[in-house]
């Protein structure tokens, strides 16, 4: 019934958009000191609340964004917290000179003044001056006036695990950008909303299992054609972002408006209604009907130890064809979102010591074969505090440097069509440690297969003999050397924040980063498998290493060498040299 009535409200929007007819506008000419207007916007919920502006002043254009209107609002839906973050797009209704009621634009910036109840209008000319679908190509912002701070319309990550969460957040905060951690929405669900002027409204990065996106409100309608925020999203020029409806639990009141502390809407988006076109400098602009290009993400995490399966689906927009507006690919850094929110959904806690197994699959349009790489981690984390689980956040770092291979080759457009992550996790490190090594004769020959025995202990546990076989390289000079056996150690992930910081990186750097993009499929096939790390035991002789063996159960670290004595290549039965020959005897 619920699909249903969405299908239905789609349907509508999409067949009548004739029927959000164009409210009145009130000219910046007719706005002046002293007049008394309405806003609306969302304070809880989905219902469009009023409270009351008072313009005291115009002001002039000082930056090249052009003039605003300098207000105070008041009233009981912003007494308790002033303009908050999320209210930036409310429409400001205002009489014109002949009386009229029309809308005189969007609330978008505050003063820095404590209780947060002045802030600035961007006009509502500007935005309507705004071309729907413009040319591709980068905006940059400048500052909004000397003493303003535009209303952020904050990253909102909703579908994580409180740990994750509040990692999220507090990395956020010490590097200075704004990310809110909201639950994935209200109990149950809630009917897709009209986009009208005081609704809520999210530009979305993702929906599904891991949303993300910013949320703000309605300014304008024009039929199928929506306005909001006042300000920019990032200021990126043409966009294909789903636009979508939001909820709204609360505002939550902090009256000292500054970057650290501000009044913000704990909200979530909801659902895809359009698509967001233009990002500009004034505010954005959207259509309802068609939702842009999304890929599928799929995680499906098992937990060996107690049988928990979880599995997630995340929809991604892609901004390919548009070049990546903002600079960077939103699939890298919601995949290493969703893969650790996935993990740490099975794990349900974060065990100091975890082992796992990952693998990755990525499916591109230019490609028949997916590309696919596995990988095992042997984790040792933090313990007693509220960290995700380790095993979560290396798993999450391996996907989206993997993504993010496709997005920064420069030789052609990569389109994903779908990615999916699968890992099995399990507490405790399944670890064992090199003690001794031991070969079945000491006397080797390049190219001969040796057999090997090393004595390990496992972690807490008992001693055991390894046995395997490995090949002397060709190239070892002849004579005695130390053969060298070196196990993989495990990963420490004594740093959460880190992670994290790499994961903000990609959602907020707006940048490719220093590397060279891949020049040739060879080098994205080859970039996308490098992902891949071997864990087991290498060997080492005369300067040469070389994989030697890889145990399936347990990683095996630590380290030991044995004495070997390589004689030279046969060459027909000739004798050996004199000072080989006295080592091998044993007078040497």
């Amino acid at each position: 019934m619920r699909r249903a009535l969405a299908c239905a409200f789609l349907l509508f929007a999409l067949a009548a958009p004739s029927a959000w007819a164009r409210d009145p506008i009130t000219p910046l000419s007719d706005i002046h000191r002293g007049l008394r207007c309405t806003a609306e916007t969302v304070v809880q919920g989905t219902d469009i609340s009023s409270f009351d502006v008072d313009v005291l002043d115009v002001v002039a254009d000082t930056d090249g964004t052009g003039p605003r209107i300098l207000v105070r609002v008041s009233g009981p839906a912003v007494d308790g917290t002033g303009i908050a973050e999320g209210f930036s797009g409310s429409p400001v209704y205002c009489p014109d000179a002949n009386g009229t009621i029309g809308n005189a634009g969007a609330i978008s910036a505050t003063v820095g003044q404590y209780g947060e109840d002045v802030g600035l209008v961007t006009p509502i000319e500007q935005m309507l001056s705004l071309p729907v679908t413009p040319p591709s190509g980068t905006v940059h912002a400048p500052q909004l006036l000397h003493e303003a701070r535009p209303i952020a319309s904050p990253l909102v990550l909703s579908g994580l695990s409180p740990s994750l969460g509040d990692l999220l957040e507090q990395t956020a905060l010490m590097h200075g950008h704004a990310l809110v951690a909201a639950p994935a929405g209200p109990l149950g669900t809630f009917a897709p909303q009209p986009l009208v002027p005081g609704a809520s409204m999210a530009v979305a990065l993702s929906s599904g299992a891991v949303a993300a996106g910013a949320i703000g409100t309605v300014t304008y309608r024009d039929g199928n054609v929506v306005y909001g925020f006042g300000h920019p999203f990032e200021s990126a020029g043409r966009r294909s972002l789903p636009l979508q409806d939001a909820y709204v639990f609360t505002v939550v009141g902090n009256p000292l408006d500054t970057s650290e502390a501000t009044s913000y809407k704990l909200a979530a988006p909801g659902h895809t209604l359009g698509t967001l076109t233009n990002d500009a400098l004034t505010g954005v602009v959207g259509t309802v009907g068609a939702a842009p290009r999304t890929v599928p993400l799929t995680v499906r995490v098992k937990d060996l130890d107690t049988g928990a399966f979880v599995q997630q689906r995340t929809d991604v927009a892609d901004e390919i064809d548009l070049g990546n507006p903002d600079g960077q690919s939103a699939l890298s850094a919601v995949a290493s979102l969703a893969v650790a929110q996935g993990v740490t959904s099975a794990f349900d806690g974060a065990p100091g010591q975890e082992t796992g197994r990952m693998c990755l699959t990525a499916h591109l349009r230019e490609l028949s074969t997916p590309l696919r790489f596995c990988n095992r981690y042997v984790v040792q984390g933090s313990t007693g505090d509220t960290s995700p689980a380790p095993l979560a956040l290396a798993m999450g770092g391996d996907a989206g440097d993997a993504l993010g291979i496709f997005a920064s080759a420069r030789f052609r457009t990569l389109h994903v069509t779908q990615v999916d992550a699968t890992a099995r996790v399990v507490r405790g490190a399944r670890l064992a440690t090199i003690l001794d090594a031991r070969v079945a004769r000491p006397l080797v020959r390049p190219g001969q297969r040796v057999r090997v025995a090393l004595r390990v202990r496992l972690l807490r546990g008992p001693l055991q003999t390894v046995r395997f076989t490995l090949r002397i390289p060709h190239g070892i000079s002849p004579g005695p050397h130390a053969l060298r056996l070196i196990g993989t150690p495990l990963e420490d992930a004594s740093s959460p924040s880190s992670d994290a910081l790499a994961i903000l990186s990609a959602l907020f750097g707006g940048g490719g980063g220093s590397a060279p993009g891949a020049q040739s499929m060879g080098q994205v096939v080859s970039g996308f498998l490098g992902t891949s790390r071997y864990d087991g035991v290498r060997a080492s002789l005369d300067g040469q290493t070389w994989n030697a063996y890889l145990n399936k159960q347990v990683r095996l670290d630590g380290r030991a060498s044995v004495a070997v004595v390589v004689a030279p290549p046969r060459h027909g039965g000739r004798s050996l040299p004199p000072a080989i020959g006295r080592i091998l005897s044993g007078h040497g």
